[in-house]
């Protein structure tokens, strides 16, 4: 705030320097020209001069000579008063020439300096907003527009910024500081200039909103554009495949062009209301030229040369920040729906938080309980009524059918989403009681699609705990078989993996992400269909690597292959989000048709 305060100052100062060069053009009018033109002959211009760079001490002005003594003191007291006057408006303009620069440089660097903090700062603020909302906002919302809002409106919505601080805000002090100017020359001529107020507040208004509504609608086209863009990178290679190149390159040329209809009709309001406070402008200056002339013609409230003068060339530089003022308020106009989108984000509800008195834990040291667990995404119900008793140390299998909700009681444990009713319990301890980051220190998740960051193996593998060593690294490699492929690369762990992988096999990188899991050393490790997309070659080093990680764990097994889950604890068939049957592998064979015909179904796909 210190910073944008001393840039305002500097524009104060800018302002009121401007208009001050302005205003002498009153005193030198009606103290300096006119009393010279009437006590002098013509040649008063090139005798002017020399008084003032080394020439004649006293200003000589030619004249004829004085029909008496007293018209001679006269005229020479004339000269002194136009010379000092010369001399007083000459050290004024020599002040404000080293001033303007300076001052003009503070308010330029000043502001854009504070309009960059500001955008480390807000960037900064929707990444910190984006990470902790929560993960049904994500489900909801397509990339492509949450990427337009972090990207496009963020941008324009600094944009405002920009457009508040340098037209808004110096244009309405440049207006100010003219505005007193004026005054103090002719209050009745700035009394008449306020004329002009209702029809550019008019103008203001009404282009205003139509530029504010039709922005937004902008807005939602470019995060269309967007989203369409996200999809033909994440499936070219189905594209290149299908020969689908100029179906997509027109659909995406037609998701341009309703954006491009769009942005035009914003343009349209923009420049028209340009154009009529443009015409607006002119014919009020025009007018008042027209009329200050006829008011110092018959001498009407007291106006004088300069005093005209003065008024228009002050009116001229405050019509400058006018139209400033106009385009940017047209400008702000059109960037405030992007700061609305920007501020829909920032006010969407975050994870819900944790209470005051959340409990800390160390482990799963008694067991974990869901208790008639219901939950549904706002349609109908995922899971209903659902309980379990999971013992410390326990490998537990979630088995069924697609959407069966085997995924969401996953995600549910995570605290990712709450339950709509009944509660999941570790230790006798609701989750929603537990730190959030103390539950998911002692959690790890291997998914069925392997997630790398764009880095090295080894620092995707150190992902899983930031302060590990090197040495700790390479063991949990070790574990993993992550050493199996990484021997024959030739940068070694070193080895650059690509964005999301994709330089690794499916195989692999499954393997590096287990190596993370491993290296984090979790109480609790949920396996999410890890192994369904795998050659059986991968899936046995796969299986190998989660075997090393079981011990002493309590393991929640989502699968698909069902061979993976045959020594679980636990087997549990989940139908419609339901419990129908708990058992081991030998029990459901023999006593659940559900189980038997899963695994019927695997044995012949295999």
């Amino acid at each position: 705030m210190g910073v944008l305060a001393l840039a305002l100052t500097c524009s104060l100062a800018f302002s009121g320097a401007r208009n001050l060069r302005n205003y002498l053009i009153k005193p030198l009018l009606n103290e300096v020209l006119v009393p010279a033109q009437g006590s002098a002959t013509p040649s008063v211009a090139p005798s002017l001069w020399p008084s003032l760079f080394g020439g004649s001490k006293k200003l000589q002005i030619a004249h004829a000579a004085p029909a008496s003594p007293e018209e001679g003191e006269a005229r020479a007291r004339v000269q002194r008063k136009v010379q000092d006057e010369l001399l007083k408006i000459a050290l004024v303009g020599l002040v404000l020439v080293l001033i303007v620069p300076v001052v003009e440089f503070g308010k330029n660097y000043l502001i854009e300096y504070a309009l960059g903090r500001i955008l480390v700062d807000i960037q900064a603020a929707v990444c910190s907003k984006v990470l902790t909302l929560p993960l049904g906002f994500h489900h909801d919302t397509t990339r492509g527009d949450t990427i337009s809002r972090t990207l496009n409106d963020v941008g324009r919505a600094h944009r405002s910024l920009d457009v508040l601080f340098t037209d808004v805000l110096q244009s309405i002090l440049a207006i100010l500081v003219g505005g007193v100017m004026l005054v103090s020359i002719s209050w009745q001529l700035t009394v008449v200039c306020l004329v002009v107020l209702p029809p550019v507040l008019t103008i203001g208004g009404v282009y205003g909103g139509r530029i504010r509504k039709k922005a937004r609608r902008r807005q939602e086209r470019m995060g269309g554009v967007t989203q369409r863009l996200l999809e033909i990178l994440a499936g070219i290679k189905v594209i290149k495949a299908f020969r689908a190149e100029r179906d997509e390159e027109q659909s995406f040329r037609r998701e341009n062009l309703h954006l491009f209809r769009t942005t035009m009709r914003v343009v349209r309001n923009r420049v028209t209301a340009k154009a009529l406070m443009e015409a607006l402008n002119n014919g009020f200056a025009v007018g008042l030229m027209l009329v200050g002339t006829l008011l110092v013609a018959h001498g009407w409230w007291g106006l004088t040369v300069g005093d005209l003068a003065a008024f228009l060339f002050v009116m001229q530089a405050a019509y400058a920040p006018t139209k400033d003022l106009s385009k940017g308020w047209t400008d702000l106009m059109d960037a405030a729906s992007s700061a609305e989108r920007f501020f829909e984000l920032v006010d969407t509800p975050s994870e819900t938080p944790d209470p005051p008195d959340a409990v800390q834990i160390d482990g799963v040291h008694h067991g974990i309980r869901f208790s008639k667990l219901s939950f549904s995404y706002g349609r109908e119900p995922v899971l209903q009524d659902f309980s379990l008793e999971v013992k410390a140390g326990e490998m537990v299998a979630i088995v069924g059918r697609t959407g069966a909700g085997k995924t969401t009681l996953a995600d549910l444990l995570l605290r990712f989403y709450d339950p709509g009713s009944g509660s999941i319990e570790i230790d006798g301890v609701d989750l929603r009681c537990i730190s959030r980051d103390s539950l998911l220190q002692h959690v790890a998740v291997v998914t069925q699609e392997p997630f790398l960051f764009a880095g090295t193996i080894r620092d995707n593998i150190r992902y899983g705990r930031r302060d590990a060593s090197d040495a700790e690294v390479l063991a949990a490699a070790r574990v993993a078989h992550v050493d199996e492929f990484v021997e024959v690369l030739p940068d070694g762990y070193d080895t650059q993996v690509g964005e999301v992988g994709v330089k690794l096999s499916g195989g692999q990188r499954q393997r590096v992400t287990i190596a993370r899991a491993i290296l984090r050393n979790p109480a609790i490790l949920i396996f999410d269909e890890a192994t369904s997309s795998l050659d059986a070659k991968s899936e046995r080093y796969v299986q190998e690597a989660i075997d090393a990680l079981l011990g002493g764990r309590t393991v929640f097994v989502i699968a698909h292959r069902l061979s993976t889950v045959r020594h679980a604890d636990k087997i549990v068939v989940l139908e419609s989000g339901m419990v129908t049957r708990v058992g081991t592998h030998d029990e459901l064979m023999a006593s659940d048709n559900l189980y038997r015909e899963l695994v019927g179904l695997q044995t012949r796909q295999d």
